[in-house]
C-alpha cells in the first residue's frame, strides 16, 4: 500500500486519511494526518463553487436514484411514472377519507357489528385490512407486511396495484395511530 504525505501545508506527517481534492471530482483524493483530517472536515464545503442551478440539478432525482415514482392520492394517474418529484394530491383530510370510502364502496365491504363503535376512518381501514377490529401493533404490522407482499406493484403487476398499495399504506397509518392511542389509554 503506497504511503502518502499529509496534504496540509508544512505538515510532513504520514497521510492516512483520504479526502476529496475537488467538490466537482470526488474521486480525486488527497491524504491527511489525523489532526489535519479533522480540520479539513470542519472546513469542507462540498457545494463550494456550484451555482444555485447546479445544486438544484444535483438534488433533482437524488432521493429516488433517478428511478421513476408514481403519483399518489386522489387524481393520480394510477401507475404512470411522474418523474422524480411527487406532489401530495390530497387537498384535505376529507379527501383522504373519501379515498377510503370510494374503495369500500367499490368492493362492497360492510363494517361488521364488531366495528360499529369505531370511527368511520378506522372502520374503513379495518375493511381494507379485512379485520374485525384494530389489532395490537405487532399483529397489525404482520397483517400489513402480508398485504404489501401480495399487492406491491413490484410483485403484483395488475394495473390497479399502485392504487391498492396506496390504500393499504394509508389504512395502516390510520390503524397504527388508532392502536397507539388506545394502547396508551
Amino acid at each position: 500500500m503506497p504511503t502518502h504525505t499529509c496534504a496540509w501545508p508544512q505538515c510532513r506527517e504520514e497521510g492516512l486519511f483520504p479526502a476529496p481534492k475537488d467538490p466537482r471530482d470526488l474521486k480525486q483524493r488527497q491524504y491527511f494526518c489525523q489532526p489535519h483530517i479533522k480540520e479539513f472536515n470542519k472546513r469542507w464545503n462540498g457545494l463550494s463553487g456550484f451555482s444555485e442551478n447546479e445544486i438544484y440539478q444535483m438534488q433533482d432525482g437524488a432521493a429516488t436514484w433517478q428511478r421513476p415514482t408514481w403519483g399518489m392520492g386522489l387524481g393520480a394517474s394510477g401507475g404512470t411514472p411522474t418523474g422524480a418529484r411527487v406532489e401530495n394530491t390530497f387537498a384535505s383530510a376529507d379527501d383522504l377519507y373519501g379515498f377510503f370510502k370510494n374503495r369500500v364502496a367499490q368492493e362492497g365491504a360492510r363494517p361488521s357489528s364488531a366495528t360499529r363503535h369505531l370511527p368511520p376512518d378506522v372502520k374503513e381501514a379495518c375493511a381494507i385490512f379485512s379485520i374485525e377490529q384494530p389489532l395490537e401493533e405487532a399483529l397489525l404490522k404482520k397483517r400489513y407486511l402480508s398485504l404489501v407482499k401480495t399487492h406491491h406493484p413490484d410483485v403484483n403487476k395488475s394495473p390497479d396495484a399502485p392504487e391498492h398499495i396506496k390504500r393499504i399504506n394509508v389504512a395502516f397509518r390510520i390503524l397504527a395511530d388508532f392502536a397507539q392511542r388506545h394502547a396508551a389509554a
